[in-house]
């Protein structure tokens, strides 16, 4: 499925992208070191099984610092709240299910190898609970603004602050001092966590 969705997305390009499929394995990492040189983005499917795409997350941080990595999973039941938050300490910058359509996915990667942080993640009713009440300081007690509900998916989304500004109508200062007012509330240490933290947020408050 996922190289489907790759080659869906190399048609959808308007320019030429380059896929290049390695196994799902650590010892694959280094196998696929000159591709991965190369690329802008490193796409890894956790669905398959989360504890060795986690275990290659750690390994491309290592031995490509600087490549941004996204973890792609199948559905809402393909990554638990542990699986996220390991994922985000290995330092994933984006997180994506393949039940975005190819054109979202693309605008996302793309998003994401510019060094935008992306959490388009479906999770269950379980794992978004787990995930609020497993990170210091988060809690539900806090309502959010209709603003901030809306800063954070434009955030979640990958957007930079011009363009969450573009759309807000607010100006890039504006919008970058609430993202880190929010971000401090949630004691989120990046975007990535902040959007994660919101969607958990929001997912309690709909259950």
């Amino acid at each position: 499925m996922v190289v489907a969705l790759l080659v869906e997305l190399g048609r959808q390009s308007r320019a030429s992208i380059l896929i290049s499929v390695e196994p799902l394995e650590v010892h694959g990492v280094a196998a696929g070191s000159e591709a991965l040189a190369a690329a802008s983005v490193a796409v890894v499917d956790v669905a398959i099984d989360p504890t060795t795409a986690l275990g290659v997350c750690r390994e491309l941080r290592v031995r490509h610092p600087t490549l941004p990595i996204v973890a792609l999973t199948c559905c809402q039941h393909g990554a638990t709240a542990a699986d996220v938050r390991g994922l985000l300490a290995a330092g994933v910058g984006g997180f994506v299910d393949l039940q975005l359509s190819a054109e979202e996915t693309l605008r996302i990667l793309r998003s994401v190898a510019r060094g935008e942080g992306v959490f388009q993640l479906r999770l269950s009713e379980e794992s978004l609970s787990a995930l609020l009440n497993g990170s210091p300081g988060c809690s539900a007690d806090r309502q959010l603004s209709d603003q901030d509900v809306e800063l954070v998916d434009l955030v979640a989304m990958g957007l930079t602050d011009h363009e969450i500004g573009r759309r807000m109508y607010l100006s890039p200062h504006t919008v970058k001092h609430r993202i880190e007012r929010l971000r401090r509330h949630a004691h989120a240490r990046n975007r990535v966590q902040l959007a994660a933290w919101a969607g958990a947020t929001k997912g309690i408050a709909q259950a």
